[in-house]
C-alpha cells in the first residue's frame, strides 16, 4: 500500500505552514535570535518547495530542480540554526559549496542523465546526512552538559535520519511499488517521515524554552565571574568523584586566592575590583578542559577541580594560569592593573572525603601565601613552583 501522494503533500504543507507561523510568532514576542531566524527561513523555504510540488502535476526539469534545491536548502538552514543555537562557528562557505554541489548533481540526474532513482537517493541521503549531523552536534554538546533532556533532540534526528535512509533502501530495490508520487515509500514509513518533519517545530520550541531554563539555572548556580557558586561546585565535585572512583581515575583540586585583593579595591575601586575577578576567571576558564570544574568559594577565593589529572598536571595548569595572570594586564579607568595569585594543589586517587581534599589544597595555598604569594604550592611537598 502506498500513501496517496496528494493527501500526503497537502498535510505536509499545512503542518509546515503552521510551523512557520508558530516560529514567526515566537520571533515577534521573544525578539531576534539568529538560530530562530534560520529556522523560520527554513520553514518558509519548505513551504515554497511544497507549493511548487502541489502546483506542478507534471513538473518540468526546472521545477524539479527548484523544489529539490529548496528542500535541501531548508535543511542546511536548519543545520546553520543549530550551530548558532549552540554558539558554534558555522562556515557559510561550506553551506554554499554543499548546496552548489547538490544542485549540480541534481541537475545531472534531472537533465543530463534522467534517473528518478538517483534523484530520490541523492535527495534523501542529503537530508539524512543533515539529520545525523544535527544529532552529532547535540550529542557532543550533551557530553559537556550531561543534560538528558537533549536526548529528545538527538533521538528525533536519529529517527528522522534513519527513516530517510530506509527510503533510500526501498527506492533502490527496483520494485513496481516504488514508482508512486510518494517515491515508493510505504504507508508506515511515509507517516514516520511526516511525523519526523512535523516534530522539528516542537524541537525548535523546546530548544528555545530549554535555553531560558538553562539561563535561569546559570543565574542560580553561577555568579558574575562565570564561576560556580560554592554549593553547586561541591555538588558537581561529588558527582565527578563518584565517576572517578568508578573508573579508577584521579582528581586534583587547585585552591586559589588572589594576592592583595583588598588593595585593588582600595586603589582602583570596587567596580574595578569586580572587573579584576572577572578578568581572572576568564583566564582560568580559558585554560580548563571540558569536564573540569571552576567555582568561587567567596570573595577572592576560587577552586578548580581537574578530572583525570594528577598533582603534576594540576601543578602545570596552576602555573600556566599564574603566568598568564601576571602577563595579561587588566585595563581600567585608572590605568593598567597587573595581578597575581597564590595556588595550592592537592591530589588523591582514593579519597572519598572531598572536604579533606579541599582543605589540603587550601593549606597548600596558605603556604604559598606565606612565602610572598604569586606561587604554586603542592600539598605534602616542601618546595613550591614559582617564576
Amino acid at each position: 500500500m502506498v500513501v496517496d501522494g496528494l493527501t500526503y503533500f497537502i498535510l505536509t504543507t499545512l503542518v509546515t505552514v503552521v510551523s512557520a507561523v508558530v516560529l514567526t510568532l515566537i520571533r515577534v514576542f521573544h525578539g531576534q535570535k539568529t538560530a530562530l531566524d534560520c529556522w523560520i527561513m527554513a520553514s518558509y523555504t519548505q513551504v515554497c518547495a511544497l507549493l511548487v510540488v502541489l502546483l506542478s502535476r507534471q513538473p518540468s526539469a526546472t521545477e524539479l530542480l527548484l523544489q529539490n534545491t529548496l528542500f535541501a536548502g531548508s535543511f542546511l538552514l536548519i543545520v546553520a540554526g543549530h550551530h548558532h543555537y549552540l554558539k558554534q562557528r558555522f562556515n557559510r562557505n561550506f553551506l554554499s559549496i554543499g548546496l552548489l554541489l547538490y544542485c549540480a548533481l541534481m541537475f545531472y540526474f534531472i537533465s543530463i542523465e534522467p534517473s528518478s532513482q538517483s534523484r530520490i537517493t541523492l535527495f534523501s541521503s542529503t537530508l539524512a546526512l543533515c539529520c545525523f549531523y544535527c544529532a552529532y552536534l547535540y550529542f557532543r554538546y550533551w557530553r559537556q552538559q550531561h543534560n538528558h533532556a537533549l536526548w529528545l533532540v538527538i533521538g528525533l534526528y536519529l529517527f528522522f535520519g534513519t527513516c530517510l535512509l530506509l527510503r533510500v533502501y526501498i527506492t533502490m530495490q527496483h520494485t513496481p511499488q516504488n514508482q508512486g508520487l510518494l517515491l515508493g515509500v510505504p504507508t508506515l514509513l511515509s507517516l514516520a517521515i511526516f511525523a519526523g518533519n512535523a516534530l522539528q517545530t516542537y524541537v525548535f520550541y523546546f530548544l528555545l524554552h530549554w535555553r531560558q531554563i538553562i539561563q535561569l539555572e546559570q543565574l542560580a548556580n553561577y555568579d558574575i565571574t562565570g564561576a560556580m557558586r560554592r554549593s553547586y561546585f561541591l555538588k558537581q565535585l561529588e558527582k565527578m568523584t563518584k565517576r572517578a572512583q568508578f573508573s579508577g581515575g584521579e582528581i586534583s583540586v587547585v585552591f586559589i586566592d588572589l594576592d592583595r585583593f583588598k588593595s585593588i579595591n582600595d586603589d582602583y575601586g570596587h567596580d574595578n575590583g569586580d572587573l579584576a575577578l572577572m578578568h581572572f576567571s576568564e583566564i582560568a576558564l580559558d585554560n580548563l578542559r571540558v569536564g573540569d570544574l571552576f567555582g568561587r568559594f567567596g570573595g577572592e577565593e576560587f577552586v578548580i577541580a581537574l578530572n583525570g589529572a594528577n598533582a603534576q598536571q594540576a601543578n602545570a595548569l596552576a602555573n600556566r594560569i599564574r603566568i598568564q595572570l601576571n602577563q595579561q594586564a587588566l585595563k581600567t579607568s585608572k590605568g593598567k592593573l597587573y595581578m597575581s595569585a597564590s595556588f595550592g594543589v592537592a591530589s588523591n586517587l582514593k579519597t572519598q572525603d572531598l572536604s579533606k581534599l579541599i582543605k589540603q589544597a587550601d593549606e597548600a595555598m596558605y603556604q604559598a601565601k606565606r612565602q610572598g604569594g604569586n606561587k604554586v604550592k603542592v600539598y605534602a611537598l616542601n618546595e613550591s613552583t614559582s617564576s
